[in-house]
């Protein structure tokens, strides 16, 4: 009953602060309206929850309680993480705030957050105007084991000033962020590439992919040679040559009017550019210019999923791909889903989230400038056949978030804005198995599910009772 009345409460004032929003639109009034509309919605969750509780003890049926503790593996359905109710949280109220335009990337044992904006948050300053204070420049951690949100770097760190639609990945040991814009927008653009070594936060043994010292810094690479053009939206990825050397891919972006699909390429070992492709979409069959796309890697060709520019999105039935070795672009026809109602296809799409795990693609949520999506789909790069994933919709349109997939194959979407008659900035954070994994990791699930505390336990203790060294691993790293 309290749950009930605090939520009448809550949607009560919601509807007041829609009414004095049509008359004083300021950031404060947004901001307490967006904290209102994310608590609403989690007292909704509860009081359903509640309401099942209630029908099954209606009905006879024990051990309720018991029951929402059990594990269930949901392969393929999305799942929201409620990481503010997790026990290593209780007395905690340190989260990342809610935000877009952010990137995230993941190891296999915790979530990277960087960047990102939210319009009705003064963050560093106490200024109201000034839309330059509502950037985050801070990196957030988040445990996947016990939950907990940890901010490592801020702006006393010494990060980079261009924090909205960066391009991130991950690679060893490596978060690399590269790109993005700070405030004008499309004004304070990048072509730089930070680092920073995951590794420090533990005592893992450095790697030798690592780009960085383990300084607990994010640190600028200095490189030579053919630099990108500095901008936002562009997409990143790292792959090795023949010779087995690390290259980073950058292809795209934007820095506010004009729009390309070039392709750079850094050597991660000498730190040299090289131009490798100048698209000319009016001369040659190019693709045109786009920012916030994504890219996925597979037999030496290189994948580009949607995008689009300020007025348009592209479609995703025919997909731009870049061949390394032939150094040419071609399409690449895709094949529809014969379930689906309509034409089988995402329609096209900028601002959502893609992740690639082994030869499959997942992308979510986005819009194409008037529609905003909360559909997921999953494209395999080996039959070229889209799949829409009738049981993984979002909860509510989203865009301008991002996700990332561990090495189990668990993807995770967390922030963006939601759509809901209005654009609202959220801080929710989901998982979703896009595959079968290994019946170790289903194993490694439950017992996380059931026993939220074992990262307390010693690392002897825990290989004593059987747990596999990997696992092991991800809560007590080794030297070896």
């Amino acid at each position: 009953m309290k749950i009930l009345i605090k939520l009448i409460v809550y949607k009560f004032l919601l509807l007041f602060l829609n009414i004095l929003l049509q008359y004083f639109n300021t950031r404060k009034l947004n901001y307490l309206k967006e904290v209102l509309d994310l608590n609403t919605e989690e007292l909704e969750e509860e009081s359903e929850s509640q309401k099942i509780n209630l029908i099954e003890e209606e009905k006879g049926i024990e051990n309720t309680k018991t029951r929402t503790m059990s594990y269930r593996f949901l392969p393929f359905q999305l799942v929201k993480v409620k990481y503010k109710n997790a026990v290593s949280n209780k007395t905690s109220t340190t989260f990342p705030r809610p935000r877009s335009g952010h990137r995230i990337c993941c190891s296999s044992s915790h979530i990277y957050v960087f960047g990102g904006f939210n319009p009705n948050i003064a963050v560093n300053n106490d200024n109201d105007e000034d839309e330059a204070f509502c950037l985050f420049q801070e990196l957030w951690q988040y445990n996947l084991i016990t939950k907990e949100w940890k901010l490592l770097l801020n702006a006393e760190n010494n990060l980079p000033l261009e924090l909205a639609s960066n391009a991130m990945t991950i690679f060893g040991n490596t978060l690399m962020v590269f790109g993005g814009t700070g405030f004008p927008f499309g004004v304070n653009c990048s072509n730089k590439l930070y680092c920073y070594n995951s590794a420090a936060d533990s005592i893992t043994q450095p790697s030798s992919t690592d780009l960085v010292s383990m300084t607990k810094q994010m640190d600028e690479i200095q490189t030579t040679g053919d630099l990108p053009t500095a901008q936002y939206g562009q997409a990143i990825l790292v792959s090795t040559d023949v010779d087995g050397v690390p290259q980073l891919y950058t292809i795209g972006g934007t820095e506010g009017f004009d729009y390309t699909c070039d392709i750079f390429r850094l050597n991660l070992l000498t730190k040299v550019w090289e131009c490798v492709y100048v698209c000319r979409p009016d001369i040659r069959e190019d693709p045109p210019g786009r920012y916030r796309h994504e890219l996925a890697y597979y037999n030496k060709c290189i994948y580009i999923f949607g995008g689009g520019t300020s007025d348009s999105a592209f479609a995703l039935d025919r997909i731009p791909t870049f061949d390394l070795n032939g150094c040419v672009w071609m399409y690449t026809k895709t094949k529809p889903d014969p379930n689906f109602p309509q034409a089988g296809y995402p329609k096209a799409r900028k601002c959502h989230s893609c992740v690639q795990y082994e030869h499959e693609v997942v992308i979510a949520g986005g819009y194409d400038g008037r529609h905003y999506f909360r559909d997921i789909w999953k494209f395999n790069l080996k039959t070229l056949q889209w799949r829409f994933m009738q049981k993984a919709i979002l909860t509510y349109p989203i865009f301008f978030h991002d996700a990332t997939v561990d090495h189990d194959g668990c993807m995770y979407i967390f922030g963006g804005i939601k759509y809901n008659q209005s654009n609202i900035r959220t801080d929710v954070l989901y998982k979703m198995w896009i595959t079968i994994p290994k019946l170790s990791a289903i194993c490694w699930d439950a017992l996380l599910n059931y026993y939220p505390k074992i990262s307390k336990c010693p690392r002897e203790m825990l290989l004593e009772n059987g747990i596999p060294l990997k696992f092991v691993e991800r809560i007590h790293p080794s030297m070896q």
